[in-house]
């Protein structure tokens, strides 16, 4: 008698690969909450460069007033000088920019004799933020 060794029928295997729609849920809500991250930082560096630009901006205009002055010299500081010309003198000028209107202001101390200490003052709004300013000051002596 021959012994023959009797093997077990063999099983279907189910191939299981893909996804349950459990993991495709999990997956899409978490890409969402990135996204929405990503969304609100980038609306924060956008707003940061506009504060940025409109600094930049601000300071280019006051130490403009400030050349000007200094071009013009000490006894024609702040005001236009015969036969010339001065494009920042004392008082207050709106200047836009970039869609931003800037208010310049050059206020001229000369209490201390022959000098003359000059302050230039700009600000603008950035809307919610509020209003922001740049102040930048100098000093002209008269020469003897």
């Amino acid at each position: 008698m021959s012994t023959k060794m009797l093997t077990p029928p063999r099983s279907r295997i189910v191939s299981q690969d893909g996804f349950t729609l459990i993991e495709v849920f999990i997956a899409i809500f978490l890409l969402t909450v990135s996204l929405l991250g990503t969304a609100a930082l980038t609306t924060g560096v956008i707003r940061g460069n506009k504060a940025s630009r409109n600094i930049t901006t601000a300071t280019a205009l006051a130490e403009s007033c400030i050349q000007e002055n200094r071009r013009v010299g000490y006894s024609s500081a702040g005001t236009v000088p015969a036969g010339g010309s001065n494009s920042c003198v004392s008082g207050t000028a709106t200047v836009s920019s970039d869609g931003v209107a800037f208010t310049r202001t050059l206020t001229i101390d000369a209490s201390v004799t022959n000098i003359k200490t000059l302050t230039v003052d700009v600000s603008w709004s950035e809307g919610a933020v509020g209003t922001k300013s740049v102040s930048l000051v100098t000093i002209l002596a008269a020469v003897s």
